[in-house]
């Protein structure tokens, strides 16, 4: 769980707003011939006021555009951070940059798949999807609370590396979904979710190669990703059945296989429509039964794919309303996945390598700082499962 409950107080509803602290921004639709220095001028010459700095620039997984992120030492106008906004591109054969007729689009939702780096194509041997939590930020979520250093973006890229060349193997995505906690409007559920994780994944084997596939889960997220698997394993579809093939790596942060403290969120829900779907995930949820249920059968003998667990070992703050109305995490702190409930593993996946505790609180599981012991724990694991999930390629 990340809940969306910024500078630890909220109004309820509250807008979806981009990552804390600055602001990084998606955008899409960056021509394929444009690097980061084109970005950056553009960036520059319509929102000068802003300060743009172009953190990343990699190919959208159609292959049509690249999609970049941007860090805004000013934020744009507040209008601009709930919704998506357009620069237009050059419209001249005079410009030194590529001509396109569709402007950039510019937004701080993160919603679907949104690629953060991309290895050269020869070097291309991996991918690694990470999916948020409840009420989590796709980008937001795992960064670091303290700045805009992003573990994934900023650590993990150029961690992942072919022990034979010495190069980055791994483009890293992330996948934002809606699932806001106070004031939401939805009634989806968690096999809703996967449904539309599902239908973001198909796009990873429509190429002409499909690489090995690794994804991540934070606490509801990693629920989403097991619900997916289940309908992939029981998919007719060839798509879905090669889309399944390729996934070896299934690596949780927190998720709470049989269920966590949802206390606290009870109150936030209310009586809203979201509230099926907050119950589903407290414990002794008959929804996550079924999960557990089958799971475990539907990822097969041991050898097709491979399970990290990665728990919490710190209380969290829960969320409490002040006489103002407003939601603040200053509550009674708790564990909220309790290890129990985090590890989800075979039974030859019980050892250290597999199972492994992180001293933080269920959002900060997935938070890294620059040279912060506890990732290396993280890295050494993913590296790891990285170099064996390489071994599948044959089956796919």
């Amino acid at each position: 769980m990340s809940l969306s409950i910024k500078n630890e107080t909220a109004s309820i509803p509250e807008p979806r707003r981009g990552p804390k602290g600055g602001s990084t921004y998606r955008i899409r639709g960056v021509p394929l011939d444009w690097g980061k220095d084109q970005l950056q001028r553009h960036l520059e010459l319509h929102e000068p006021d802003t300060q743009p700095t172009v953190k990343s620039l990699a190919d959208e997984i159609d292959g049509n555009f690249k999609t970049a992120t941007v860090n805004f030492l000013n934020p744009p106008s507040s209008e601009k951070t709930v919704r998506p906004w357009y620069i237009p591109l050059p419209e001249t054969e005079e410009s030194e940059f590529a001509v396109s007729s569709l402007p950039l689009r510019l937004d701080s939702g993160f919603i679907g798949m949104t690629t953060l780096f991309a290895p050269p194509v020869e070097d291309h041997e991996i991918d690694v999807i990470a999916v948020s939590g409840l009420g989590g930020h796709a980008y937001g979520s795992f960064k670091d609370k303290n700045g805009n250093y992003m573990w994934l973006q900023d650590a993990l890229s150029s961690d992942l590396i072919n022990v034979q060349t010495g190069r980055s193997m791994a483009r890293i995505m992330i996948y934002g979904h809606k699932s806001t906690v106070p004031g939401s409007r939805s009634v989806q559920d968690i096999d809703d979710l996967a449904t539309a994780l599902h239908s973001n994944l198909l796009a990873l084997v429509e190429g002409q190669r499909t690489r090995p596939i690794i994804l991540m889960g934070h606490s509801l997220g990693g629920l989403i990703v097991k619900k997916t698997l289940i309908t992939l394993s029981k998919s007719r579809s060839q798509e879905d059945q090669k889309l399944f093939r390729a996934i070896y790596g299934i690596v949780f942060f927190g998720v709470p296989h049989r269920g966590m403290d949802i206390a606290s969120l009870i109150p936030m829900v209310g009586d809203g429509p979201n509230l099926p779907l907050i119950k589903s995930i407290g414990e002794s949820s008959p929804a996550l039964d079924l999960l557990q249920e089958n799971f475990h059968p539907a990822l097969g003998d041991q050898g097709q794919a491979e399970i990290i667990c990665f728990y919490e070992t710190a209380e969290s703050p829960t969320a409490q309303q002040d006489k103002e109305g407003r939601w603040r995490m200053n509550g009674p702190p708790t564990v909220l996945v309790t290890k129990a409930s985090a590890v989800h593993c075979r039974s030859w996946e019980l050892d250290d390598i597999h199972v492994c505790p992180i001293a933080r609180s269920h959002s900060e599981i997935v938070k890294f700082s620059p040279a912060d012991s506890l990732y290396n724990d993280v890295q050494d694991r993913l590296l790891g499962l990285a170099q064996r999930a390489i071994g599948i390629q044959q089956r796919i």
